[in-house]
C-alpha cells in the first residue's frame, strides 16, 4: 500500500510539474537562508555568508536533479517526453504522416472489418438481461452428427428439465420456425390482406425469463394458468410490425388469423431483439407454445418425445456455475432417455454461451475464419511492409541527428524506444482511422451479404446483424495496431541505432554504413510485397475466370421450369411418404404439369458413401456422390438415359437393390467395360456395413452436386415408399398457371399443409444461390487483390522517389559528364525492377502452390471447384497478372526518374 501511495503522490507530482518546481526553488531559497543566517550569527558578511551557505548546501542543479528523480515515475516521464517528441516530429512531416496513416487506415481497416462480423455472429451475446447467465442446450450424438439438430429437444424433454433441475432460475423453449398462412385485420373484421408468415413457437415465460420488455403492448404472462392455456395472443417482431404494419402504435388489439384462428396482438418486441434461433431468420411473430395443434396441426409436440421441434435456453442461478448446470443438465437428458430411447443416442449434453450463430465451435467453422483472417492478414502485411519501407527513407534522413544522440550518450534502447513510439503513435492513428472506415465497410459487407440471401429459396432468412463496435472489436483493434506499430518500426529502429557513428557522421548517403543501393532490407520489403500482392491478384484472377464460367455453366437438366415443392408433412416418415405419392399421383394428371418425381434435391447438399467395385484383378475402393430417385425422377429432371433402363415403379417403391450410374463413374469403375449388370457395394451408414446393387443405367453426366464441376462419379439409387423425399414438379404452358393448379391440388389433398407449401425453381433457387456466391468471390478477391496492388505501387513507388532522392547529386554527375537521359532513366528502373522480379516468382510459386491445393482437394467427389474447371496453371492468368505488376512498377518506378532528369545538372551538383 505504501509503494501504491508513492506511485500516485509520483504521478501527482509529473502532471503539476510546475508547481512543483516552484516549491522546489522555494524550499531550496529556504535552506540556503537558513545556513546564511547560521554563517552570519558566526560573524560573516552577508556576501561571505551565503558564499558559504551555497558551498555548504552543494550544487543547486544536481539537488534539483536528485529531488525530480525521487519525485517522478522515471519511465513514464521518458515516455511522456517520447510521445512529445514523436507528436512534433510527425505533426512536421504531415506528408509522410497522411500516407502512413492512409495506408495503415487501409491494412487495419479490413481486419477490423472481418472481426467485426465475426464478433458479431460468433462473440455477442443475445441482446437478453444479464446475457452472460443465459446458457443453450446442445447435445452430442454417438453416431457424431452435427448442425442444428445438436440443437433439437422434444417438449417432453423441456418440460421434464424444467420441473426437475435446481440449478437453474429459468428455461425457456423457442421452436424451429412455421410457416402460417395468415389473414391481417385491421381494428374490425374487415381483412386487410392473406400472406404466409413464419413465427416461432414459445413457452409462456420465454420473455419475461429471458429480461425481454416488449417495445410498445405487452408480451407473453409468466402464469402458465393464464397465458400458456390456449391463449390466442401474438407478439410480433420490430421488422415485421415496421415492413407490414408501418411502426403503428395503435396496433394493440388488432387481429390475426392464422390457420383460421383468431390471435390479438398484444405487444411489440424491441428493435434490438432478434429472437434465439440458432440460424438467420428473424420470425414475423411469436406465438405460446400451448397453441401448437392450432397453428400445426396434424401433430402433438406435447405427448410425442421422439419429434424433436424446440430449442432449449436457460438462466443460470447466480449461486450455479457452469460446470454444474451442465453436470445436472446431462443427468436429466440421460434419465429421460432411459424411459423413451433414441435412435441415434445422445452421448452428452453441453451449454452453451448464447450467440447469434449456433456451432461456432464447429472446427468447420473456425478453419473457415483462420483462413479469411489469414488472406486479411496478408493485407495488413503489405501496409507494414509500405510504412518499414517509409520509416527506412525517413530514418536515412534522421541519420545524422540519431548519430548525434548516440555520439552525446544516449543508450542504444532509448533511442530504439523513441522511434518506436514513433511508429506505434502512427499505428494506433491508423488503426482509429481503420476502425471508423470499418463501420463503414462492415455495412457494405451486410449489404453483399444479404445480396446472396436474395431469392425465394432465403426468403425467410433476414440477416438482421448488430455490427456496431464493443469493447471486443476496440481491444482487438488496439492490439493489432500495437503489433503492427512494433512490427514494421522494429527493423528499422535496430537498423539506425547501429554503433558504425564515424561512417554515419561523415557520410549522409549510407545507411548507417552500408551503402543505400546496396540495401538488402529495403529490397526483401519490396520483394515481400510484390509476393502478396501476386499471390492475391493470381488468386483474384482464378476466381474471377471461375465467375465468367460459373454464369454459363449449364447443369446438365432442366432448372427453368422444375420447381422443388416441399410442405410439412408431419413428423412420421411412413405417413409423410404416403401422402407425398399422393401428391405426385395427382400432379401427374394435371394438364399444366409435365411429370413429377421424388428423390434428393440437385445442388442442395452431398452424400457422399464409400464405393467397393470388385474386379477380375482387384477391388477399387473410393467415394461416389449418390442420391435417391423415383422411377420418374430422371425425365422429370430431364437426365438423359444413355444406356440401360431407369427404375420401375415397384423399384421405386421397396428401395431395390438396383442402380443407375453416371457415365463418369462407367469410366471410372468400369473402364473398357460394359457395366451393365455390374455390381458394387456402398457403405450406406458409414459403420462398414456394406450393401450391393445392381447396375440397370447409364446417365449422361450433369452438375448434380456442385455448379462448379461435373459429377466425378455418381449413382442413383431407387426411393423407399416408407421415407419422404424432396418432390420435383416439371411443369409445361403457363408457369404461373401451372403453380397455381399445383397448391389448388395440395389444397384438395388437406387444406392444412397449404401455410407451409412452398413452389421454387431450380432456377431461382439452388442455381441462383450457386452463381451469386462465385460472384460475391470473385468480388471479395478483386477488392483485395486492388487493394494489395495499390499497396504495393505505393510502396514501390516511395522507395524509388526515396532512392532518386538521395541519388540526385549522381544523376547530375552522370549528365554532365555525358550521359543520355534515356540510360540513366533505364539504369533507376532497372535497379527498382530487380526485387520486383524477385517478388514475382515467389508470388507465382506462391499462386500456384495454393491452386495446386485446391485442385487436389478435388479428388473427394462432393468437394466444390471454386475455379470452374480453371487449371492450377492457367497461363493467361500468371502471365497477365505478371505483366500488370511489372507495368505498375516500371511506372512507379519511372515517375520519381524522370522528375529527377528534369533537374538542372548544375543545381544537382550543388544538391545536398
Amino acid at each position: 500500500m505504501r509503494h501504491v501511495r508513492r506511485l500516485i503522490a509520483r504521478l501527482y507530482c509529473f502532471f503539476r510539474s510546475e508547481s512543483s518546481e516552484r516549491d522546489l526553488d522555494r524550499e531550496i531559497a529556504s535552506h540556503l537562508t537558513l545556513l546564511a543566517d547560521e554563517f552570519g550569527r558566526r560573524g560573516m558578511t552577508p556576501q561571505e555568508a551565503r558564499q558559504a551557505a551555497r558551498r555548504a548546501f552543494g550544487g543547486v542543479d544536481q539537488a534539483k536533479e536528485l529531488s525530480r528523480d525521487e519525485r517522478s515515475v522515471l519511465w513514464f516521464e521518458h515516455a511522456w517526453q517520447d510521445l512529445r517528441h514523436a507528436c512534433r516530429s510527425l505533426w512536421h512531416s504531415p506528408g509522410f504522416t497522411l500516407v502512413a496513416v492512409i495506408t495503415l487506415a487501409l491494412g487495419i481497416g479490413v481486419n477490423a472489418t472481418l472481426f467485426t462480423a465475426y464478433n458479431a455472429v460468433a462473440l455477442k451475446p443475445l441482446p437478453v438481461a444479464n446475457p452472460k447467465q443465459v446458457v443453450r442446450l446442445e447435445r452430442w450424438f454417438q453416431n457424431r452428427g452435427v448442425g442444428d439438430i445438436q440443437y433439437a429437444f422434444s417438449d417432453p424433454e423441456y418440460v421434464y428439465c424444467r420441473d426437475h433441475n435446481d440449478v437453474f432460475s429459468g428455461l425457456v423453449a423457442a421452436s424451429w420456425p412455421i410457416r402460417v398462412l395468415a389473414d391481417i385485420r385491421n381494428g374490425g373484421s374487415q381483412i386487410v390482406d392473406t400472406e404466409t408468415l413464419q413465427g416461432e413457437l414459445v413457452s409462456a415465460n420465454y420473455f419475461s425469463d429471458l429480461g425481454i420488455v416488449a417495445r410498445i403492448g405487452r408480451t407473453f404472462l409468466p402464469d402458465k394458468d393464464r397465458e400458456a392455456a390456449g391463449a390466442t395472443v401474438v407478439v410480433l417482431s420490430d421488422s415485421f410490425w415496421q415492413r407490414r404494419f408501418n411502426g403503428d402504435s395503435h396496433i394493440l388489439g388488432h387481429v390475426i388469423v392464422m390457420n383460421g384462428v383468431a390471435f390479438a396482438i398484444v405487444g411489440v418486441a424491441p428493435e434490438e431483439f432478434t429472437g434465439t434461433s440458432v440460424g438467420l431468420l428473424v420470425p414475423d411473430f411469436w406465438a405460446p407454445l400451448s397453441m401448437q395443434s392450432q397453428l400445426v396441426p396434424g401433430q402433438d409436440w406435447h405427448n410425442e418425445p421422439m419429434v424433436k421441434q424446440l430449442q432449449i435456453l436457460a438462466r443460470l442461478k447466480p449461486s450455479t456455475t457452469l460446470k454444474q448446470a451442465q453436470a445436472q443438465t446431462d443427468i436429466l437428458i440421460r434419465q429421460f432417455a432411459t424411459t423413451y430411447p433414441e435412435r441415434d443416442p445422445t452421448k452428452v449434453v453441453t451449454l452453451q454461451h448464447t450467440s447469434f450463430l449456433g456451432n461456432t465451435e464447429d472446427t468447420r467453422f473456425q478453419a473457415v475464419v483462420a483462413g479469411l483472417m489469414l488472406i486479411v492478414g496478408m493485407v495488413l502485411m503489405l501496409a507494414c511492409a509500405n510504412i518499414a519501407n517509409m520509416l527506412l527513407a525517413r530514418g536515412v534522413a534522421r541519420q545524422r541527428e540519431i548519430a548525434v544522440r548516440l555520439a552525446l550518450g544516449a543508450s542504444r534502447s532509448r533511442v530504439i524506444r523513441h522511434l518506436l513510439t514513433e511508429s506505434i503513435l502512427l499505428s494506433l492513428a491508423g488503426g482509429m482511422a481503420g476502425l471508423l472506415l470499418s463501420v463503414w465497410t462492415s455495412k457494405l459487407l451486410l449489404v453483399v451479404v444479404e445480396r446472396i440471401l436474395e431469392g425465394p429459396l432465403t426468403a425467410g432468412l433476414v440477416l438482421k446483424l448488430n455490427l456496431s463496435p464493443d469493447i471486443r472489436v476496440f481491444a482487438y483493434t488496439l492490439s493489432v495496431s500495437v503489433v503492427t506499430g512494433v512490427l514494421f518500426g522494429l527493423s528499422p529502429a535496430l537498423q539506425f541505432t547501429r554503433p558504425e557513428l564515424t561512417t554515419a557522421l561523415k557520410d549522409e548517403a549510407t545507411f548507417f554504413g552500408q551503402r543505400l543501393s546496396r540495401s538488402r532490407v529495403r529490397g526483401a520489403l519490396v520483394a515481400a510485397q510484390v509476393t502478396v500482392s501476386t499471390v492475391l491478384l493470381i488468386s483474384a484472377g482464378l476466381l474471377l475466370r471461375g465467375m465468367i464460367r460459373s454464369q454459363a455453366a449449364g447443369t446438365g437438366f432442366e432448372t427453368r421450369r422444375v420447381f422443388l415443392l416441399s410442405a410439412d408433412f408431419g413428423r412420421n416418415p411412413a405417413k409423410a411418404a404416403a401422402m407425398e405419392r399422393r401428391l405426385i399421383d395427382r400432379l401427374k394428371t394435371l394438364p399444366a404439369v409435365k411429370n413429377a418425381g421424388f428423390g434428393y434435391a440437385p445442388l442442395l447438399g452431398t452424400w457422399t458413401p464409400p464405393i467397393i467395385v470388385e474386379g477380375p484383378r482387384a477391388s477399387l475402393r473410393g467415394r461416389t456422390l449418390a442420391s435417391y430417385a423415383s422411377d420418374t425422377y430422371l425425365d422429370t429432371l430431364g437426365i438423359a438415359l444413355l444406356r440401360g433402363r431407369s427404375f420401375t415403379r415397384q423399384e421405386a417403391e421397396k428401395g431395390a437393390p438396383v442402380a443407375v450410374i453416371s457415365e463418369s463413374t462407367a469410366r471410372r469403375f468400369w473402364p473398357e467395360e460394359d457395366p451393365l449388370g455390374k455390381r458394387f457395394q456402398l457403405d450406406m451408414y458409414f459403420r462398414g456395413n456394406l450393401t450391393e446393387f445392381e447396375v440397370v443405367g447409364i446417365a449422361k453426366d450433369v452438375r448434380f452436386a456442385n455448379l462448379t464441376r461435373i459429377d466425378p462419379a455418381h449413382v442413383y439409387l431407387p426411393t423407399n415408399m416408407t421415407e419422404p423425399y424432396t418432390m420435383l414438379v416439371r411443369v409445361q404452358g403457363d408457369t404461373q398457371a401451372a403453380v397455381a393448379a399445383a397448391r389448388a391440388a395440395l389444397g384438395g389433398l388437406s387444406g392444412t399443409l397449404l401455410p407451409s407449401l412452398s413452389l421454387i425453381s431450380l432456377d431461382e433457387g439452388p442455381l441462383r444461390i450457386h452463381k451469386t456466391l462465385a460472384q460475391t468471390l470473385a468480388m471479395l478477391g478483386a477488392i483485395l487483390a486492388s487493394l494489395a496492388l495499390t499497396l504495393a505501387a505505393v510502396g514501390i513507388y516511395g522507395v524509388m522517389a526515396f532512392l532518386v532522392g538521395q541519388r540526385v547529386r549522381e544523376i547530375g554527375i552522370r549528365m554532365a559528364l555525358g550521359a543520355t537521359p534515356g540510360g540513366v532513366l533505364n539504369a533507376i528502373v532497372l535497379q527498382g525492377l530487380r526485387p520486383v522480379l524477385v517478388g514475382i516468382v515467389f508470388g507465382i510459386a506462391g499462386a500456384s502452390g495454393l491452386s495446386w491445393t485446391l485442385h487436389t482437394s478435388l479428388a473427394f467427389p462432393g468437394s466444390s471447384d471454386l475455379l470452374y474447371g480453371i487449371p492450377f496453371y492457367d497461363p493467361a492468368t500468371f502471365l497477365g497478372v505478371s505483366f500488370l505488376i511489372m507495368s505498375v512498377a516500371v511506372a512507379a518506378s519511372a515517375l520519381p526518374a524522370q522528375r529527377a532528369l528534369r533537374v538542372d545538372p548544375m543545381v544537382a551538383l550543388r544538391y545536398q
